[in-house]
């Protein structure tokens, strides 16, 4: 099987296409988080991991699904993180969390996805988010293929220093600076309640008809750049900027 957590959808389109190469299921982890049920296994199964990568890392939701889904123990696991840049310290991390559950880990590999945290970046064209995705759907397939032979994906060594650095890095942004606070809502807002429809952690509620924040947000950007008025926005940084509306039409 093959779980995933997405914000504006490069994720979940690469878990869909990983899933179909497999010939496995892709599924939400929210079908699970939200209710907090957690999912049945088959203990002989190999299990995919697809997320974004947060800070050169896999995002939390993903890892600490994994740390409370209760997975059989000695079950094969494969991290896949989609990125704009580098997965970062994502193998060493993914490996901690499997020696933590009993887990064997497989591996990790990154598939860079157009960029979408418009907080602190601007997105690309269309024309050039649509190339950047027919070139992942080389390193898909690759993939796939490992998975599919139940091959381990290598990873290069993360050093001490480059895992102690980041590390600390990613701490202190999820700390401080991954905040609902500099959301806000302007007056193009059609109170139409998309952005909380998306929001993945449950942290946008509504109220007198307009999006308030609160709560562990992940900063995945599904209400900004989901919002069907570009009517959100996060401070100064995402004013201006175009809004990524995912990989493909109807993925």
């Amino acid at each position: 099987m093959v779980f995933y957590f997405t914000g504006t959808g490069n994720s979940r389109y690469v878990a869909k296409m990983i899933a179909s190469a497999i010939g496995q299921e892709a599924v939400d982890i929210t079908t699970y988080t939200k209710p907090m049920q957690r999912p049945e296994f088959t203990a002989n199964e190999a299990y995919v991991f697809v997320c974004p990568s947060y800070m050169s890392a896999p995002a939390r939701a993903i890892t600490d699904f994994v740390d409370w889904a209760g997975f059989p123990s000695g079950i094969k696991a494969y991290f896949i993180v989609t990125c704009a840049a580098s997965m970062g310290i994502t193998p060493r991390v993914a490996s901690e969390h499997c020696a933590k559950n009993d887990m064997v880990f497989m591996g990790a590999a990154q598939i860079v996805m157009p960029q979408n945290y418009i907080a602190l970046f601007k997105t690309k064209s269309v024309e050039e988010s649509i190339d950047v995705i027919e070139k992942a759907e080389n390193d898909i397939d690759r993939i796939s293929t490992l998975i599919t032979n139940g091959e381990a994906i290598e990873c290069k060594k993360i050093s001490s220093v480059e895992y102690a650095v980041t590390k600390w890095v990613r701490d202190v942004y999820y700390k401080y600076f991954m905040s609902t606070k500099k959301f806000r809502v302007t007056d193009a807002c059609i109170s139409c309640q998309k952005c909380a429809n998306a929001c993945p952690v449950s942290c946008i509620t509504m109220k007198d008809g307009k999006p308030t924040w609160s709560g562990s947000c992940t900063h995945c950007m599904a209400c900004i750049n989901k919002c069907p008025k570009d009517a959100i926005e996060y401070g100064k940084g995402s004013v201006g900027k175009p809004r990524y509306k995912g990989p493909k039409p109807g993925a």
